[in-house]
């Protein structure tokens, strides 16, 4: 068993919740984690993370920006730009957002952070509109 925690700068969406088994949006491809997994620290990019609570069959999906995963003594932490759960997304909501970071990529002058920024906001709202429910 693993004990989960996801939190952001503004919120604690999970605290050491027992599950099986975490798929994490890595910057160099998902890992799957387990319990008894090596010590690890990595990068998460934009994606959908995916965990499975303790005796449940069905994965809990989450939206994550940015952030980083560490994983030590079977307790998985998840410190993220951004998470939200699936019934916290609203799919019309992401879809403008959407539409908005697409023209303020197309605006000529962006440059270095503000690039970056409009490139993740555009990346988390595709991945929102995507997610299954």
């Amino acid at each position: 068993m693993l004990k989960l925690t996801i939190v952001t700068p503004s919120k604690r969406l999970l605290v050491d919740v027992p599950v099986d088994e975490v798929f994490a949006p890595a910057e160099l491809g998902e890992v799957n984690l387990l319990a008894g997994h090596a010590p690890l620290l990595t990068t998460l990019t934009t994606g959908v993370l995916k965990y499975k609570k303790q005796g449940d069959t069905k994965l809990t999906q989450v939206v994550i920006s940015w952030g980083f995963c560490e994983v030590v003594n079977d307790k998985v932490n998840i410190l993220a730009e951004t998470a939200e759960k699936e019934e916290e997304i609203d799919k019309e909501r992401a879809r403008l957002a959407y539409q908005e970071a697409q023209k303020r990529l197309s605006d000529a002058g962006l440059g270095g952070s503000e690039l970056e920024k409009a490139q993740r906001k555009l990346a988390r709202a595709e991945v929102r509109m995507n997610l299954n429910h």
